[in-house]
């Protein structure tokens, strides 16, 4: 700049839409799903098309509480989402002027407190909470450097990894597609570790292990919030 000061700009990591963001909420999304579904009735907190198969699958064998375990986190996913609209209303966004960083603030907020929840209760207050709150996430960060993906399931993202994987391989080796093939391979990743990571938390922590979440969760607003800031 002509009078030799330059505008601070914000580090790649303290971007929504970076990569590392990505990563590790997709990680924290297939930690819940194994959360939930290993520790608490095989519901899953993020995959609906599975909670939906399973749905039908109780349903036509009778098995109606089943049935109610795997339709209220349906029911609670799709009031997040419409939740997660209302900023659209110009009121409410004067209110909520950066939807993406309240909804991690309350995931956040939700999994520490969450973390104390007595083992031999009802867990449906958990399942939901934790199925409204990765709606609320997948409604509001949905983009990847310039792609969309999801943030708490991984099926759109394997679409992308492989059909980026074909053009790089066999219609040419553009830059823009191998970067998108590495980027969503990664992300594929970071949700699979987050699987095998939930597993093996809730089975030694059990409701204690939404803390770990609630941690890598806290490792991306502290750099997102300083960002902003700048």
């Amino acid at each position: 700049m002509p009078n030799g000061t330059s505008t601070p700009v914000a580090p790649p990591f303290a971007t929504e839409a970076s990569l590392w963001v990505a990563a590790l909420l997709a990680a924290v999304g297939g930690f819940l799903d194994a959360f939930t579904y290993f520790g608490h009735g095989r519901v899953f907190a993020n995959a609906m098309t599975a909670n939906v198969v399973l749905l039908g699958v109780a349903a036509a064998g009778g098995d109606w509480r089943q049935s109610l375990r795997h339709a209220l986190p349906i029911a609670a996913f799709l009031c997040g989402v419409a939740i997660a609209q209302l900023p659209q209303i110009p009121r409410v966004r004067r209110a909520i002027p950066d939807p993406a960083m309240a909804a991690l603030s309350a995931e956040i907020a939700f999994l520490f407190a969450a973390g104390w929840y007595p083992d031999k209760v009802t867990d449906f207050p958990l399942l939901l909470g934790i199925s409204f709150l990765a709606a609320l996430q997948s409604s509001t960060f949905v983009r990847v450097e310039k792609w969309a993906y999801s943030s708490t399931m991984t099926t759109g993202n394997l679409r992308q990894f492989a059909e980026a994987g074909f053009r790089a391989l066999f219609l040419g080796a553009d830059a823009g597609m191998l970067r998108r093939a590495r980027l969503f391979g990664f992300i594929c990743l970071a949700f699979l570790f987050g699987a095998v990571a939930g597993s093996l938390a809730v089975s030694a922590l059990r409701n204690r292990a939404l803390w770990v979440a609630g941690i890598v969760l806290l490792v991306v607003w502290l750099p997102l919030a300083a960002g902003k800031r700048r």
